[in-house]
C-alpha cells in the first residue's frame, strides 16, 4: 500500500466511531471510577493545588508512576474542569487516537490490503476489550497509545538505525515506564529488538542498548528516588505471589478466549490455549529473525513486544501480589495480538495460484472476521443495555451514587469535622469519591503493623459498606474481637460505629 494521506481516511472514520461509542458508554453516570481510579484522581487534584503528588489520605503517591497523574493535572489545568467531569471526552479522545493511529501502522505492514485493514480496524473498534479499558479511569487508556507511538518510532530507527530515532522511541519507553510499571516492557522489548540487529555489530548494539535503557529507565528512576526520599519505599508496601505459576498461565489463556470469543470454562484449554499462542509468537519471531526483511517491520516489533509484555505480566502476578489476570493487565497486548493472528493473511491470499482460490479465501476469511465483529457487538449491546440504566461498573455505578449510607454521609459532615477521632472504612476510596471527605483505610491482615496501629487507635468511628466486601481486609467479626464496637447509625447497605479500645490491647 503506499502512504498517501487520503488513505487513512478509513482509520480517520473509525477513530470517530471509537469516540462515539465511549461517549455512549459513558452517557449515564460518568467514567467507570476504581480505586485506583480516586489514587490518580486525587494526586492530579492535590498536585494542581500545590500539594504535590500526594493521594486521598494525604500521603505521598508511591503504589503508581506518577506521569498519568501529571496527565490527569494538565488536561484539568487546560480545560479548567475536574477530572472528573472531563474523562468522558479525554478517553474517547484517547481512543480515538488509538485507532487512527492504529490505522497508520497498518498502512505500513509488509502485507496490507484495503480490506484486511478495514476489517481490523473494524475489530479493534468494537473490542470489548478495549472499550472496558476507555471507559475507565485507568492509566492504561494513555500507556496503550505510547505503546503504539514506541512501535512508530522503534520502525523508524530500525529502517534507519539513527540515533536521533533511537533516542525518540526511548523517550516515549521513559514516559510509559511512569505511566505503568509494565512500562518497563517497552525497555525490554528495544533490547531484545537491538539484540538480533543483524545489521549493528556487537559494540553497536551494547552502546545503542546502553542509551536506549538509560534514557528508557530515566523518569521513572527519578520517580523512585523521589518515593525513597518521601515514603522509604519505592513502589509502596507489597506482598509475595500466592497464585501459582501455571494458574496465572491459565488466567491469561482465559483473557485471549474472550478475545477470540471463544466461551469456554475449561482451565486446561485457557493453559494450552496461553502457550500455543506464545509458543506460535516465539516461533514468528525466531522466522522474522532469520528473514531479515521480516525482521524491520512493524509486525516484528508487535510480536516481541507481545511475548515481552506478556510474559512479564504472568511472572510478575506470580511473583507478586496483585489482582488476578484479567482483561485490564494483558489489554495493551490487545492490539498486537490482533495484529499478529491475521497479518499474514494477505501474503497468503497472493501465494494463491487462482483468481477463484483467492476469492474463496477472502471470502472466508471475512466471514471468520465478521462473525467476530458480530460477538463483539453483541458482547456490547448487552453490556450497553444495562450500562444505560445504573452507569459504568465502579464507584459511579448507581448501586453507590445512591447508597444510604453515602447519602447521610454527605448531608452529616460532622462526622469529619473533628480532630481528634480517627476515621476508617472498608472502602475509603468510596469516602473520598463521593463526599470529598478523607478517612482511613481498614488495614488487611496481612500487615501486622497497620493492625496494630489500628487496634491502638482510641476512640475511632468506622464506616462500614456491605457493597462489594473486599476478604483481605479486617472483616467486622475481626475488628470485634479487637475494639468495643458501638452502633451510631445504621442503613441498608452499612453503617457508621465508634469504636473504642478493649482493654488489654
Amino acid at each position: 500500500m503506499n502512504h498517501r494521506p487520503e488513505n487513512n481516511i478509513d482509520s480517520l472514520i473509525a477513530a470517530l466511531a471509537g469516540f462515539i461509542l465511549v461517549l455512549l458508554f459513558t452517557r449515564h453516570g460518568g467514567t467507570g471510577i476504581s480505586p485506583d481510579s480516586i489514587a490518580y484522581t486525587s494526586a492530579a487534584r492535590n498536585f494542581i493545588d500545590g500539594n504535590g503528588f500526594t493521594d486521598y489520605t494525604g500521603q505521598p503517591l508511591v503504589l503508581f508512576p506518577l506521569f498519568y497523574p501529571f496527565f490527569l493535572s494538565v488536561m484539568m489545568f487546560v480545560t479548567q474542569y475536574d477530572i472528573i467531569s472531563i474523562a468522558p471526552f479525554l478517553n474517547a479522545l484517547l481512543f480515538a487516537t488509538v485507532i487512527f493511529v492504529s490505522g497508520t501502522i497498518m498502512n505500513r505492514f509488509k502485507y496490507s490490503t484495503i480490506w484486511y485493514k478495514r476489517i481490523v480496524l473494524a475489530i479493534i473498534t468494537v473490542s470489548p476489550s478495549l472499550i472496558e479499558i476507555y471507559t475507565m479511569l485507568w492509566s492504561e487508556t494513555l500507556f496503550i497509545l505510547l505503546t503504539l507511538i514506541f512501535i512508530l518510532y522503534f520502525q523508524q530507527y530500525l529502517q534507519t538505525h539513527k540515533t536521533v530515532s533511537l533516542i525518540k522511541a526511548a523517550i516515549v519507553a521513559a514516559i510509559a515506564f511512569d505511566t505503568r510499571y509494565a512500562g518497563i516492557t517497552l525497555v525490554a522489548t528495544g533490547c531484545l529488538l537491538l539484540l538480533f540487529d543483524k545489521n549493528l555489530n556487537w559494540k553497536r548494539k551494547f552502546t545503542s542498548a546502553s542509551v536506549f535503557t538509560l534514557t528508557g529507565i530515566s523518569l521513572l528512576s527519578i520517580n523512585l528516588i523521589r518515593n525513597a526520599t518521601e515514603q522509604g519505599l519505592i513502589t509502596g508496601t507489597r506482598q509475595k505471589g500466592v497464585t501459582p505459576l501455571i494458574n496465572n498461565i491459565g488466567y491469561s489463556g482465559n483473557v485471549l478466549s474472550d478475545w477470540i470469543a471463544f466461551r469456554t470454562d475449561t482451565h486446561l484449554f485457557f493453559e494450552i490455549l496461553a502457550i500455543g499462542v506464545m509458543i506460535l509468537f516465539v516461533v514468528f519471531f525466531i522466522r522474522n529473525i532469520r528473514h531479515w526483511k521480516a525482521y524491520y517491520t512493524y509486525e516484528n516489533i508487535a510480536v516481541a513486544f507481545f511475548i515481552v509484555y506478556v510474559s512479564f505480566i504472568v511472572v510478575s502476578s506470580t511473583i507478586s501480589r496483585y489482582e488476578k489476570i484479567n482483561n485490564r493487565l494483558l489489554g495493551p497486548a490487545f492490539i498486537a495480538f490482533v495484529w499478529i493472528s491475521s497479518c499474514q493473511l494477505p501474503k497468503w491470499q497472493s501465494y494463491l495460484p487462482h483468481r477463484r482460490l483467492k476469492q474463496i479465501f477472502i471470502l472466508f476469511s471475512m466471514g471468520v472476521a465478521f462473525l467476530l465483529i458480530g460477538s463483539y457487538v453483541a458482547i456490547n449491546t448487552n453490556n450497553l443495555s444495562w450500562m444505560k440504566e445504573t452507569g459504568i461498573p465502579g464507584y459511579s455505578e448507581e448501586s453507590w451514587t445512591n447508597s444510604h449510607i453515602v447519602h447521610y454521609l454527605q448531608k452529616h459532615h460532622e462526622i469529619f469535622e473533628t480532630d481528634t477521632i480517627e476515621i476508617y472504612s472498608n472502602h475509603n476510596q468510596v469516602v473520598y469519591f463521593l463526599t470529598g471527605y478523607n478517612t482511613e483505610t481498614v488495614p488487611e491482615r496481612a500487615y501486622k503493623k497497620d493492625v496494630a496501629e489500628f487496634t491502638a487507635s482510641n476512640p475511632c468511628y468506622l464506616i462500614w459498606f456491605l457493597n462489594d466486601s473486599n476478604p483481605n481486609l479486617l472483616t467486622l467479626k475481626d475488628i470485634r474481637q479487637l475494639k468495643h464496637m458501638k452502633l451510631l447509625h445504621g442503613f441498608r447497605d452499612g453503617a457508621i460505629f465508634l469504636l473504642e479500645k478493649k482493654t488489654g490491647y
